[in-house]
């Protein structure tokens, strides 16, 4: 009679996990959605701003 045994566990290096470039592109992609979108919402009620209200 055969007991299964777990499989050995791969050492883990202490340095960080390897990151896929992908994530590092998203973040990116919102940040650059997020500041065009204040852009927009800028250029579009400038005029309508009360710059001088204090």
């Amino acid at each position: 009679m055969r007991v299964a045994t777990p499989a050995p566990n791969k050492p883990v290096p202490d340095d960080k996990h390897h990151r896929h470039p992908i994530y590092a592109a998203e973040a990116t992609g919102l940040l650059i959605m997020a500041l065009l979108l204040l852009v927009l919402i800028l250029i579009r009620f400038w005029s309508n701003i009360p710059w001088s209200a204090r």
